[in-house]
């Protein structure tokens, strides 16, 4: 997946993505980094969602945006769970878009 991600921005002349593989409970990123974290049919696959989420809201700048994706398997976070997570973590939903059994959710830090 990173080196599909890197040919593809490169090949649309994006020059500021730089995938990288790191531990979703321990971003070796600094706080207030990024502008954006997307998270698509991923989140229900990490064994502590809660903790990755608040390590998300960690690096996130003040107005940054979380967008997770999810779609109906077995290990899906259904809105209402992403709802609880994500104000445990600091973050609350903006937007949901979709159904509950395959949604989109942007997120935003609470105190932004």
């Amino acid at each position: 997946m990173l080196d599909h991600v890197g040919r593809r921005a490169k090949e649309q002349g994006v020059d500021n993505i730089v995938p990288s593989c790191a531990d979703a409970h321990e971003l070796l990123f600094a706080d207030d980094s990024f502008d954006a974290a997307y998270l698509v049919t991923a989140l229900g696959e990490i064994p502590d969602p809660a903790r990755t989420l608040a390590e998300l809201r960690r690096v996130l700048k003040p107005f940054g945006r979380l967008v997770v994706g999810e779609f109906f398997d077995r290990h899906q976070i259904r809105p209402s769970s992403l709802i609880s997570l994500a104000e445990g973590a600091g973050l609350r939903v903006a937007r949901l878009y979709g159904p509950p059994f395959a949604y989109y959710a942007v997120l935003r830090p609470i105190d932004a």
